[in-house]
């Protein structure tokens, strides 16, 4: 049997997210499989440019949470988000997924 350090935890993860105006703020990330990374990979090869541009919308969304766990943003609010924001919480999903060193 694998070890449980290959196997994506129920843990969730706090992370400070800086913005473009100077703000800070406290955001919440569950660890996702690596299927969802797969997924992305592949819509990022996508010849249709709205499977492009919602790639990271659709990470965001399933990575995103409360701190009980339960989501914190529907795929259609990622959608909406600026791009400055898109881009930091982006950016801190993928430290918590090990995608990035913090």
């Amino acid at each position: 049997m694998l070890n449980e350090s290959f196997f994506v935890s129920d843990k969730v993860q706090e992370k400070k997210v800086s913005l473009a105006d100077g703000s800070e703020h406290v955001l919440y990330f569950k660890e996702l499989p690596a299927v969802e990374f797969r997924r992305f990979a592949l819509a990022e090869q996508s010849d249709n440019d709205d499977v492009k541009a919602a790639s990271v919308a659709k990470l965001i969304a399933s990575s995103l949470c409360e701190p009980d766990g339960k989501p914190a943003i529907t795929f259609e609010k990622a959608l909406q988000l600026k791009a400055s924001a898109m881009n930091a919480i982006f950016e801190a999903m993928l430290e918590v997924n090990g995608q990035k060193k913090g």
